[in-house]
């Protein structure tokens, strides 16, 4: 029972009171699978799919069941699949992180994930191998607590995501060279809302009526601006943890980040009302298309007027002006661990991304069996057997870790951590050393933007033995290096499942070891790209967050 969450073994009691033992098994069998799919007429490309279908439909489940999901993979290279915002507590080996938590399912084989779900929210599934989810291995994954906080009559999921014309894998080559010229040819996505064309999406609503809208940006490259026109949202969860109602008239969702806002509707059906979803592309650097701009109607009678928001500059909520409801303190820290992210032209003559100067690959053997192998030997909680390369750090149980988080890039990065969420602290400019502190109670995510030229502080308590990823979201970044690894009490994990071992060894992956001799690519000195922005470039993404912040 080492290493199960006091508060997670309370409450699952209480559920087994309330609702049964164990809930019900939520069972799946997915066939993972190349898919054409066609873009409302404009073009036609292979997608990856599940039982033949893309976009892949969603999976509702309800807190205390068991998430049970039968992945057989048909690609020609390993896949995984990781549930997105789920701690996994104590089942880190179906975390689905390729090369950290497994080896990944090996061609033609299957794998079983069997998770319990022990907490409630709106999260999502992707493959966490290569470029597998830009390539469409990606759905929602919504999990209900019959004990609901807040009030509402109907419930719409809203996935918001880029997708482009060329495979991840040609795209890829293209950010990897060390020409910007290159690196930087435009490719403009298009947008998929609610998993139709965008433009094209409505939204039937009905007078008087409240609506949860679980929003989540299940994309690979760019933030989502949401709003309705004549509506006030009312934003009452962000990543899974329900907080405090805040009224707004947008909201800003990175990469990975998701979240729920109430919308009550009008008292008529005399008009329908404009809703945007506006993707922001400063990653690409096409001020043109930056933002694109995508819209839907919410329907409250067919053929009724349209009815637009005029407002082209508006508000978010920032993160530190939330509370979530269980009003966790701060966390007082024990341990301290500086990450400056970077990018620049690498010894191997790419362009990658770094932490601290340590550009992220997969290690030969997956992080979490080293750990497992090396705690037998009395060498877990040495950095150097997981590799150079994994950039790893090891935690003791129950450690409260401070991450001082700083982003020397002149973008965004979405940065998410595997296994837990995190208390964010506080955020500042490098620029104009301007800053901000959370409240008493700060709020907790598991994905954050920080922009290009900022700080943050963030805080988590390691109560998860296990491997845990932290990593830009941005599909592109995390294959460019810009990742690193938790191994936190190792003495304290899990036993393997013996079906992961089996793909390991199809591969020909060791199932324990050192990575100490993997080799690494050191960065060129005074290659390292600054947060100042290209000569001429407008940085209209410095709303992130609801800042317009251009310090």
């Amino acid at each position: 029972m080492f290493g199960i969450r006091a508060d997670v073994l309370c409450y699952a009691a209480a559920m087994m009171l309330q609702f049964g033992a164990g809930g019900m098994e939520i069972e799946h069998f997915w066939t993972i699978e190349p898919v054409e799919y066609t873009m409302e007429g404009l073009f036609t490309r292979t997608a990856i799919g599940v039982n033949g279908q893309w976009p892949i439909p969603g999976i509702e489940a309800t807190i205390g069941d068991t998430l049970v999901i039968h992945a057989t993979n048909k690609l020609n290279e390993p896949t995984t699949l990781h549930s997105h915002g789920l701690f996994q507590n104590g089942t880190v080996f179906y975390d689905g992180a390729y090369m950290v938590s497994e080896c990944g399912i090996a061609p033609n084989s299957s794998f079983t994930y069997r998770i319990p779900l022990q907490q409630a929210g709106t999260y999502w599934i992707h493959s966490h191998s290569k470029q597998q989810s830009t390539d469409g291995l990606r759905t929602s994954l919504v999990i209900r607590d019959p004990r609901e906080q807040y009030e509402f009559d109907e419930e719409i999921i809203l996935t918001l995501q880029d997708w482009f014309r060329q495979p991840a894998r040609e795209m890829l080559k293209q950010f990897r060279s060390p020409d910007p010229r290159v690196r930087f040819t435009p490719a403009v996505p298009y947008g998929i809302i609610g998993g139709e064309c965008a433009n094209r999406k409505r939204l039937l609503f009905k007078p008087n009526r409240t609506y949860r809208l679980r929003l989540i940006n299940i994309g690979s490259s760019f933030d989502f601006h949401f709003s309705i026109a004549n509506h006030v949202l009312r934003l009452i969860e962000v990543d899974g943890v329900l907080v405090r109602e805040r009224l707004t008239h947008g909201v800003t969702i990175g990469v990975g980040q998701r979240a729920s806002v109430l919308v009550t509707a009008m008292n008529s059906t005399d008009y329908n009302y404009e809703f945007r979803a506006d993707m922001y592309t400063d990653l690409l650097q096409m001020p043109r298309y930056n933002p694109l701009n995508y819209t839907g109607v919410v329907q409250y009678s067919e053929g009724a007027p349209l009815k637009s928001d005029s407002c082209e500059r508006w508000l978010c909520i920032n993160d530190l002006d939330l509370e979530p409801l269980d009003d966790e303190p701060v966390l007082e820290p024990t341990t301290f661990i500086s990450l400056d992210a970077y990018s620049g032209v690498f010894s191997d003559q790419t362009f990658r991304h770094s932490f601290n100067n340590h550009s992220y690959a997969p290690p030969k053997i997956p992080t979490a069996l080293t750990a497992l192998s090396m705690a037998a030997q009395e060498r877990a909680y040495d950095p150097a057997v997981y590799g150079p390369q994994t950039n790893a750090y090891v935690l003791r149980h129950m450690d409260v870790v401070q991450i001082t988080l700083t982003n020397h890039d002149y973008y965004s990065h979405p940065f998410h951590l595997h296994g837990h969420t995190f208390q964010i602290i506080e955020i500042g400019s490098l620029r104009s050393r301007q800053s901000k502190l959370s409240m008493s109670s700060p709020v907790r995510r598991d994905t954050f933007v920080l922009k290009g030229g900022h700080y943050a502080i963030l805080r988590f308590r390691a109560d998860n033995p296990g491997v845990w990823l932290f990593h830009c979201h941005i599909n592109w970044h995390i294959d460019l290096g810009l990742a690193m690894t938790f191994i936190e009490a190792p003495e304290l994990m899990p036993k393997v499942p013996e079906m992961l071992r089996e793909n390991c060894i199809a591969q020909g992956i060791p199932t324990g070891g050192s990575s100490e001799q993997d080799n690494e690519p050191t960065p060129y000195t005074d290659q390292f790209e600054s947060y100042d922005p290209p000569s001429g470039w407008k940085l209209v993404s410095y709303i992130l967050n609801g800042n317009y912040d251009s310090s």
